[in-house]
């Protein structure tokens, strides 16, 4: 039984460590604002709970299929753009986070995270193959326990120790660090369509 719930923390570490948009973003919003960026990570949390749930009652293979997929990759392209064309609207004003108080609302951050989730095909062909060693699992209960302790965790660690040492980070560094999450996570969005529509 322990060693489910121990084989679920290393899936869910796998899920959520490698630095996707979703991190990305929640690394962005942590310099900003505590609270927005753990809004962001559960709102992507609540995506993957999500599929895991209709992967239980086999029904997460109703959206594998060409023609969701090719939408959900055009709408992710389309959402990821400008998440990138955001994050250089407003330059240093936005950025400056010590005169300025950070006003987007909780519940808005928490959508974008279900969107940037949501949009990406890739995160239901993960779930698609993982649900099912989830699943399998003798304690599967356990094992999913593990896999929420671990990507809850995560989210909470990150957001944290960026906020926390977010005075360290100048207005010219945080506008650097933003520069290169607008090419990182615009490099996704046309990996997104070339993987779906060419690769």
């Amino acid at each position: 039984m322990f060693d489910s719930f121990l084989n679920g923390l290393f899936l869910g570490f796998g899920v959520s460590i490698p630095f996707g948009p979703v991190n990305i973003l929640i690394l962005t919003y942590a310099l900003k604002a505590f609270k927005n960026s753990i809004a962001v990570g559960l709102g992507a949390f609540s995506i993957d709970m999500c599929y895991l749930f209709l992967a239980q009652f086999g029904l997460l293979k109703l959206l594998d299929n060409v023609f969701f997929t090719r939408f959900l990759a055009i709408f992710g392209f389309c959402f990821l753009t400008y998440m990138a064309y955001l994050m250089l609207k407003k330059k240093n004003e936005t950025l400056n986070v010590q005169a300025k108080e950070f006003q987007e609302k909780l519940f808005k951050s928490y959508i974008k995270g279900i969107v940037l989730n949501g949009s990406n095909p890739f995160v239901i062909g993960f779930w698609l193959s993982t649900a099912s060693v989830v699943l399998n699992n003798d304690h599967a209960y356990c094992m999913s326990l593990g896999l929420v302790v671990a990507i809850l965790f995560w989210i909470s660690v990150l957001a944290f120790v960026v906020a926390r040492y977010s005075s360290f980070f100048s207005v010219k560094v945080i506008f650097i660090i933003n520069i290169f999450s607008a090419i990182i996570i615009e490099y996704f969005a046309f990996s997104l369509l070339y993987k779906i529509f060419i690769g």
